[in-house]
């Protein structure tokens, strides 16, 4: 065999074939299933980074991040977060999803148990499965949050850490300030890491956005500005965590991504503020119609952030996504996010006529 056994433990992104099957089909589909902004980079941004590659910010950077981008991201997160933090603390990497590899890779040990609530964010549990780690997983069907109860069940000896994603992709769901207070009790009676991915934050619409990070010094941040500034293509994320954490992770990063986009990083400098609110209010409006058209339907929470909603497919209708793929609408099967079947996650990250087109073609096939 030539392949390790690592890399057979890791399956093909059930969303990139969905991203490919839309990408050879130009204007054929609907597109429900690309997690990512539908509008336009912000233009300032875009000049910075034309200045940036103008000016010769083309070569390796420090493999932490620019000292400047550092401090600037560590007062946003005094800011936004309430949180002292250090600019050594803080390492800028290829995208949150090299975040994600750099930190799991750094703190996990095969045989090492790691809570996950269900459903989650893909590249969660390939990751953990790659690197040997089990996990334990947290039920947070059907509304979506998390009990701290069952948490609390689900911890033993060798449970190192805890990881949240609010808001939530695919759900949609936003951790309260109460249910991360209970959650952060959980994780310091056991003494356990809080792995807190906050990508979608700026994507909150009912409640102001609260970080375990800013009650619990065990929380580790991943983040970045993919989704709040529409540049998911520049692979522009950061991490925050103790020193240790950190430079463990810039040991790896050394060897793996060098360091982060160099033009990407000069350009966020300025910059982080630099979120279009106007587009992202928008997203408020799409969710209002999105659950206003379906709710009657569907059994579908409300999503209170990020730009989705996890769906669950009606009991009479058989082989209902291949009905949809027939209409010519993308989604994606909720069995990719999840250890249960039967739901499916649509992204309202659309222009406003192509979404109305995909809830009408949602409203017809249970027609």
């Amino acid at each position: 065999m030539i392949l390790s056994k690592r890399i057979q433990k890791i399956e093909s992104s059930g969303i990139r074939k969905v991203f490919d099957l839309a990408a050879k089909n130009k204007g054929k589909y609907v597109n429900f299933s690309i997690g990512q902004p539908h509008f336009e980079t912000p233009k300032k941004l875009k000049i910075s980074a034309q200045k940036a590659i103008s000016d010769n910010c083309n070569a390796y950077t420090p493999t932490k991040g620019i000292l400047k981008l550092r401090e600037e991201i560590s007062e946003n997160l005094k800011k936004t977060r309430k949180i002292k933090a250090n600019p050594e603390n803080i390492i800028v990497t290829a995208g949150t999803s090299g975040a994600i590899f750099l930190l799991f890779s750094s703190i996990f040990d095969p045989g090492d148990e790691v809570i996950l609530p269900d459903p989650y964010f893909v590249m969660y549990q390939q990751m953990l499965n790659f690197l040997g780690v089990k996990i334990k997983y947290l039920d947070t069907y059907p509304d979506f949050h998390i009990n701290s109860k069952k948490l609390e069940k689900l911890i033993n000896k060798k449970t190192k850490a805890i990881v949240l994603n609010s808001p939530n992709n695919p759900t949609g769901a936003v951790y309260t300030k109460s249910e991360i207070k209970n959650i952060v009790e959980v994780a310091k009676k056991n003494d356990v890491l809080i792995i807190s991915d906050e990508i979608y934050d700026a994507y909150n619409y009912d409640q102001n956005f609260f970080s375990p990070a800013s009650i619990y010094a065990k929380t580790i941040i991943l983040s970045g500005f993919s989704k709040s500034h529409s540049i998911t293509g520049w692979r522009i994320g950061y991490a925050y965590a103790s020193n240790e954490i950190i430079e463990a992770m810039n040991k790896l990063q050394q060897y793996t991504f060098v360091c982060a986009p160099s033009f990407a990083q000069f350009a966020m400098l300025g910059n982080i503020d630099s979120i279009p609110k106007n587009e992202i209010a928008n997203y408020k409006n799409k969710r209002n119609f999105v659950y206003e058209n379906l709710k009657d339907l569907y059994e579908i929470n409300m999503p209170e952030g990020a730009f989705y909603a996890f769906i669950k497919i009606p009991k009479d209708q058989k082989n209902f996504l291949e009905k949809l793929l027939k209409n010519n609408l993308l989604v994606v099967p909720g069995e990719v996010f999840s250890q249960k079947k039967g739901y499916f996650r649509i992204s309202f990250a659309v222009p406003d006529s192509e979404l109305k087109k995909g809830i009408d073609i949602l409203k017809k096939a249970i027609a």
